[in-house]
């Protein structure tokens, strides 16, 4: 018998601002072995050269467990194209910034973007679960490094007792 307890799934979570039927076509969007951890109605921005922000284009934007790449990423879906309008990946080190209620920003690929929230309070909720990732991503990378460093401390190697 199998004393491990089967994996925790991810539930998806919608936009307050969608309708029940709106949020599962969402769903259907974010792939497979995919979840969505908070989703927003949002427009996105770029600063391009200027430093003037620029409208890129409006839609969904969620958070995303992608299991299959075992990563995280923002994702952005026009949902009634189904299409994915923009995509960013949270690398090492990422981090966001929120200079109002209802707009964050973060270091793109290859410039600064902001998402404007439709609703403070979806801006809010995505805000706390981007922080809570990277919370969590952190506190692990650190365990990580506290085991290896004690593994490797509790090996002591003199250089006669290698030959």
């Amino acid at each position: 018998m199998n004393s491990h307890p089967p994996p925790r799934r991810a539930v998806n979570v919608g936009s307050l601002l969608l309708t029940p039927q709106e949020n599962e076509c969402l769903f259907g969007y974010l792939g497979r072995k995919c979840a969505t951890l908070c989703s927003a109605v949002v427009q996105v921005y770029r600063a391009e050269r200027s430093y003037k922000w620029v409208k890129r284009c409006c839609g969904v934007a969620c958070l995303v467990k992608d299991n299959p790449q075992r990563s995280y990423f923002i994702r952005v879906f026009d949902i009634k194209e189904g299409k994915t309008m923009f995509e960013q990946e949270l690398y090492h080190n990422f981090s966001i910034s929120s200079p109002r209620p209802y707009f964050i920003t973060f270091a793109g690929d290859s410039c600064q973007v902001g998402l404007n929230f439709a609703s403070e309070e979806e801006a809010k909720r995505f805000r706390v679960a981007v922080s809570d990732l990277l919370n969590r991503r952190q506190r692990k990378t650190e365990k990580r490094g506290d085991l290896r460093n004690g593994m490797l401390n509790s090996f002591s190697f003199s250089p006669l007792s290698i030959l």
